[in-house]
């Protein structure tokens, strides 16, 4: 028996091995924590134990004391994954594991880039933008760069260095064209002093790139990637330069890559054990599903061209679950059908952290969430930045920023133009070239616009604003108490009523001001779904990655969302790419389900989809119609029904 296996350490007064406690040594499992390869790649279907092997791994890296935690880095997807990595390993009392390096890449990026003074030397100011923020940035660019639309896929674009496709390498422009947008959309960003989060990853790989003496480069003995497939090629790029020095194990699936609006692809994961020589590892039973569910999710996928040739094998204890698909006359009575299932199911004791709903559009998924919350449900949304949905939520905390910093210059930006059609683009643009030439702030101009010390022509709409918003922190100034300031901030908290709720949870912890800010903004802007909830989870498919629940609804499964219909003239190639991305993103949403027939739950899928919907919010929400009566969009189920195989049941309509 070799060194490593024959490693103990002394446990509670008597001889144990915790990362090998209960696997049976011909398991893949045990063979994926014992291999001592430079070079592994871990393929597994969902719900394969893969996030248990993985621990195993790190547990036996711990233990052997061939390394200290320090020198381990598990990389994860989200923030709770690193959180139940560090967590799962505590409770295996194994040394030292409460400093253990579980982190998400970007938070990584972000401790390097500033230990390093990074960011400093570059000139920039580590203030994210929320989402809707890119609002007025995507004014304030040249239109030459095409529509706003366009505009974003090119910001999409630069935050993945500029590598769309697995082959291309990260950090060059293609065009000079790209160049030029890339220069004007940073020095928009340095000016309003700000950053897009998606530029840390590029910024750690330039530096890492540059810096082959870089002590990172040679800081890890030993890197584990969750999720490999989720990953584009400049994040691939930037964690093969961290692990260089060290082992690296990969873990992912081909048929779980759903980012490609990030420029993830699938080939990332499955040309990797070929490219560096691996030892490869499959997990393929999958211990989560219904076999009912296992069958339709295989048959789906099994459509895709481009994938891997293999299938997850059922585990037959798991029984067969319960599978309705459901057919309504509009999106109103889909959401009222779905809404009064769930108050069902948790009126016969189902847990309301059992159930997920799962929308790919918030335009599906936020009509079940108020209706459950107005039946008093314990619900929760996750969809991004969802308390900031409306612009009236926006605007709040718009001013809530400015209020706390009257120099920050986005917050600012964005007030001066909300309720204008182009942002007042135009006129901000002039404030923008005095900002440049004198060196003065957003605030220092306006302030001199106001009173009169500076004049720039046709800039008296912006002034005009500017002295509302003036006169309205100057009134939330006086306020005295936190409770007052959030009287005076939101004096109709039934306008925003979804800030408002975040607003009543963050106060509990809140002593000040500022401290009601940070709780919030966290709530706000990142709310990563915990394992463990007490709530009904309302999300979309992409959140849902990583999840399981023994009830899970997929509403609003309509062609023209899932899949979504491809741009006139989109070149062929593309849209059969994203035809099967759309496929394993439905396949993601099946494998979510968990049967638990131990404890009475074998686990419930319902697929739902309606015939019709305001036209007005499938245009909002991009959902592509099959036709238009008046103000009616026409909607038709999704093919992927159809490609469920013979074990899911026949669509019907009626209640669930």
């Amino acid at each position: 028996m070799s060194a490593m296996l024959c490693a103990t350490s002394r446990w509670g007064g008597g001889w144990l091995m915790p990362w090998n406690d209960g696997l049976d040594p011909g398991s893949t499992a045990y063979q994926i924590a014992a291999s001592q390869e430079l070079r592994i790649r871990v393929l597994a279907g969902p719900g394969a134990g893969k996030s248990f092997a993985m621990k195993r791994r790190v547990a036996r890296l711990l233990e052997d004391g061939s390394l200290s935690a320090g020198q381990v880095l598990a990389v994860t997807f989200t923030r709770v994954a690193a959180e139940d990595l560090h967590r799962e390993l505590v409770s295996l009392e194994v040394p030292n594991a409460e400093d253990l390096n579980g982190r998400t890449l970007h938070s990584l990026a972000m401790e390097i880039l500033m230990r390093n003074h990074v960011m400093e030397t570059l000139g920039r100011t580590p203030r994210p933008l929320n989402g809707f923020e890119l609002n007025p940035l995507l004014e304030d660019l040249n239109p030459a760069y095409g529509t706003k639309h366009e505009r974003r896929k090119l910001i999409g674009a630069y935050v993945a260095a500029w590598s769309r496709l697995q082959h291309e390498v990260p950090g060059y422009a293609a065009t000079a064209a790209e160049q030029a947008f890339a220069d004007e959309l940073t020095d928009w960003l340095v000016l309003h002093q700000a950053m897009h989060i998606g530029e840390v990853i590029p910024h750690l790989y330039q530096y890492l790139r540059d810096n082959p003496g870089a002590p990172e480069r040679g800081e890890f003995r030993h890197i584990l990637i969750d999720e490999y497939q989720d990953l584009n090629r400049v994040e691939q790029e930037a964690l093969a330069l961290l692990g260089e020095a060290g082992a690296v194990c990969v873990i992912g699936d081909d048929d779980q890559s759903i980012y490609s609006f990030k420029h993830a692809h699938p080939a990332g994961v499955r040309e990797w054990a070929q490219v560096h020589n691996a030892e490869d590892h499959e997990i393929g039973e999958c211990r989560r599903c219904p076999t009912t569910i296992v069958q339709m999710a295989n048959s789906l996928i099994g459509f895709n061209q481009d994938r891997l040739p293999r299938q997850m094998a059922e585990r037959p204890e798991n029984g067969v679950g319960q599978v309705v698909i459901r057919q309504f006359q509009t999106a109103d009575d889909e959401a009222a059908a779905v809404a009064a299932k769930i108050a069902q199911l948790i009126e016969d004791g189902v847990a309301p952290g059992d159930i997920i709903v799962l929308a790919q559009r918030a335009a599906f998924g936020t009509p079940v969430f108020h209706r459950l919350r107005d039946a008093g449900v314990p619900c929760k949304s996750y969809y991004e930045e969802s308390a900031l949905e409306t612009e009236a939520a926006q605007e709040r905390f718009a001013v809530f920023k400015l209020f706390l910093d009257q120099e920050d210059r986005v917050s600012l930006r964005w007030l001066l133009g909300c309720n204008h059609n182009r942002w007042h683009a135009p006129a901000y643009g002039r404030v923008m070239a005095h900002m440049r030439q004198s060196g003065l702030s957003p605030w220092e101009t306006m302030t001199q616009l106001a009173s009169g010390t500076l004049s720039i022509p046709h800039t008296a709409s912006l002034v005009a604003r500017f002295n509302e918003i003036v006169h309205e922190l100057d009134g939330l100034s006086q306020a005295e108490g936190l409770d007052a300031f959030i009287a005076a901030w939101l004096p109709d908290p039934e306008a925003v009523s979804l800030l408002h709720e975040a607003v009543t949870a963050c106060r509990e912890e809140a002593e000040d001001v500022g401290q009601l800010f940070d709780g919030l903004y966290d709530a706000i802007t990142a709310p990563e779904v915990p394992l463990e909830v007490a709530e009904v989870r309302v999300m979309s498919l992409h959140k849902s990655k990583g999840l399981s629940s023994r009830y899970v609804f997929i509403v609003g499964c309509v062609e023209g969302l899932i899949p979504s219909r491809p741009e006139a003239g989109t070149p062929q190639d593309i849209v059969r790419a994203k035809l099967e991305e759309d496929r394993r993103l439905f396949y993601v949403g099946l494998t979510r389900v968990k049967a638990s027939p131990e404890a009475g739950r074998p686990g419930y899928l319902a697929i739902t989809y309606p015939m019709r919907m305001p036209a007005a919010e499938a245009f909002r929400s991009q959902i592509a119609a099959v036709s238009t009566q008046g103000n009616v969009a026409v909607l038709r189920a999704s093919r992927f029904l159809a490609q469920l195989g013979p074990t899911a049941p026949a669509p019907a309509v009626g209640e669930l």
